[in-house]
């Protein structure tokens, strides 16, 4: 058996092939451009599978998106980072031109998945994966299988309230977790202290990267730019309130930050573990493994993981 693993975010469409083992046989990306609209991506994500599907013949499809997903229907509810999008269907249109079945999860399950199979080899059965990208999710598993919740809305860590009535997030609301966390919040701080972006930039940037970003800001902080570990340790000082919230709800043997934002994990997790060590309640804290992933593409892999658990009739849910 060979799986379809996609990952939809806000700028690219990751897309990858592998077998049950976890050995991945071919990968592929596209632009997302959700300002085109829904109707426009499901086109253009049923071509590119198609493409795929000639080669490696794959048994499934498993597709990973950002938002409120209702993975009995296969619908995207709302995605505030895809322009926004509401009750958009997406399992039943790849099934129909496919033939395959489509399994559709918010994409911080599919990474949870990832890591529990790539990350920690399913060693722990009680775990919290968090992403840390433009917007911050989580998915839960809970005595080895995907926790969703009563209505499969489970794990929106980034919307839970750090601040009352405070910046503006993607969803609309304000206060959240993500509006201190995710990378456009860190940005947004970082642009009111760096005086002189354009120098920043110059010293910073990656080349062939030259814009102000949380990998500038990351390399800034490596170098001792006081202004870019200060936002760093704040940032961090955030992430653990958020954490802290859900590990006394759900006390979990294991933490794994992953996405775009963990890579800079040496400059905010000393703040992370402070504020651990501050809790009252220590109990959920003193045993807690806090793990940053190694791989970049948890959410594409478990995506094709978890379709092939579910073609194959395993629960993994």
């Amino acid at each position: 058996m060979k799986g379809i693993g996609v990952d939809i975010g806000g700028t690219n469409t990751k897309l990858a092939v592998m077998d049950p083992g976890g050995a991945v046989l071919h990968e592929d990306r596209f632009h997302t451009m959700p300002e085109r609209g829904p109707a426009d991506f499901v086109r253009r994500l049923i071509a590119a599978v198609k493409k795929i599907r000639k080669e490696w013949k794959p048994a499934c499809v498993g597709i990973g998106v950002a938002g409120d997903v209702d993975p009995v229907k296969g619908v995207i509810r709302f995605s505030p980072n895809l322009d926004r999008w509401r009750g958009v269907p997406v399992a039943a249109p790849l099934k129909k031109a496919l033939g395959l079945p489509c399994v559709i999860e918010n994409d911080a399950n599919m990474a949870a998945w990832g890591a529990y199979e790539l990350e920690l080899k399913r060693k722990y059965a009680n775990v919290v994966a968090v992403t840390l990208g433009t917007g911050i999710g989580s998915g839960i598993i809970i005595n080895g299988g995907l926790y969703h919740g009563a209505a499969g809305a489970a794990g929106e860590l980034g919307h839970n309230k750090l601040v009352r009535g405070g910046e503006r997030c993607h969803c609309g609301g304000r206060g959240c977790m993500e509006a201190y966390c995710g990378s456009y919040a860190i940005m947004r701080e970082a642009r009111k202290v760096i005086k002189n972006p354009e120098r920043f930039i110059a010293l910073y940037a990656a080349p062939g990267r030259e814009r102000l970003n949380t990998g500038c800001l990351t390399r800034a902080a490596d170098r001792g730019h006081r202004a870019a570990l200060r936002l760093w340790r704040e940032m961090g000082e955030n992430l653990g309130r958020g954490l802290a919230d859900m590990l006394l709800v759900l006390n979990p043997d294991c933490v794994v930050l992953t996405g775009g934002v963990s890579r800079a994990s040496r400059h905010f997790l000393g703040s992370v573990k402070k504020v651990f060590a501050a809790q009252e309640m220590k109990t959920s804290f003193t045993g807690v493994k806090l793990v940053v992933a190694k791989n970049a593409d948890l959410g594409v892999y478990g995506a094709a993981l978890l379709g092939m658990e579910t073609a194959a009739g395993k629960t993994g849910k």
